[in-house]
């Protein structure tokens, strides 16, 4: 990459939303959660007793409150819009995103469901949010938080464009961030080593970085540390990833034995208790003297020191 592009926060957006618009149009991802015998797990981890999807977790907990204004950042093809509407969980949705392939596949899906009147889709840059104020009674995250750079900037503008009785909504990967791996990958590549040959899709483990989506987990790992100077956590159920997203993408799992099927969820599962990479959560925005006190600490936070030194790239 480009170095002076690297430390130009529009033209990590660019890049992102390039990389997005082809990943929708010719999908490349794998992801640790298709497959049923992990999903089983994630329901578990979310729902305790009663396993459910995070979604199902969400709905029952509000115990029938309904919103009438919502904000979904990072909306992707709409797919939560959609099924907030469905469920009669939010009446109006304005949801954006920086692909502008993503944003129409979700406006077609959504005018296709009837719900032209209800969701309004519109591009926007994550690191350059512009919002109208105590506004919203609801705002989603869904897996799109970790792909922000400018967490302090975004955080301010959606403390104040919540109302005070608001709810935040977060399904995200929390885990490292894109710069972090170097020091964390040795258990992983140890484990993915230990792994039968013939389940493996290369003799090496690489770092699990998006070389094409320079957003991807730019700063992933402060986001809980982030969220706590604004938000009051009601509720944080994590549901692992520390070891399944790593490896998973580089298995054939339909050829792993059960057995080490069940080894490596259960292992995954251990490794979460030291802090899980993905979880979901529901919080509200601080009031009084602490909300004051989060924008005036953000306020301070907004340029990172490496953004305001084109000569500097991050540690």
């Amino acid at each position: 990459m480009d170095h002076n592009c690297y430390t130009s926060y529009v033209c990590v957006a660019r890049k992102a939303g390039e990389f997005w618009d082809r990943e929708i149009a010719a999908p490349t991802h794998v992801s640790w959660m298709e497959d049923p015998l992990i999903l089983q797990s994630i329901h578990e981890r979310i729902g305790g007793a009663t396993p459910a999807s995070a979604g199902d977790w969400f709905v029952a907990r509000l115990n029938g409150r309904t919103f009438e204004r919502g904000l979904s950042v990072g909306c992707g093809v709409g797919n939560l819009e959609r099924e907030a509407v469905r469920r009669n969980v939010c009446r109006k949705i304005d949801a954006l995103d920086c692909s502008l392939y993503s944003l129409r596949v979700a406006k077609r899906d959504a005018d296709n469901e009837g719900f032209s009147d209800r969701i309004h889709y519109f591009a926007s840059d994550f690191n350059q949010p512009v919002l109208p104020r105590n506004t919203y009674d609801i705002v989603f995250f869904n897996q799109s938080l970790h792909h922000v750079a400018k967490l302090e900037k975004l955080l301010r503008a959606i403390l104040l464009a919540m109302k005070p009785d608001a709810v935040l909504y977060l399904d995200e990967y929390v885990g490292p961030s894109r710069t972090q791996w170097n020091e964390v990958i040795a258990p992983h590549r140890a484990v993915f080593a230990s792994l039968p040959p013939a389940i493996r899709k290369s003799n090496f483990l690489p770092l699990p970085i998006q070389a094409d989506d320079p957003s991807e987990a730019i700063r992933s790992g402060e986001i809980m540390e982030q969220l706590s100077i604004g938000f009051d956590f009601e509720a944080v159920r994590g549901y692992g990833g520390n070891l399944l997203a790593v490896l998973y993408p580089l298995m054939d799992w339909r050829r792993t034995p059960d057995q080490l099927k069940a080894r490596l969820i259960e292992q995954d599962r251990e490794w979460a208790t030291r802090g899980s990479y993905y979880a979901v959560l529901v919080a509200r925005p601080s009031r009084g003297l602490r909300k004051l006190f989060a924008l005036m600490r953000w306020s301070f936070r907004l340029e990172p020191f490496w953004s305001r030194n084109p000569g500097r790239r991050p540690p």
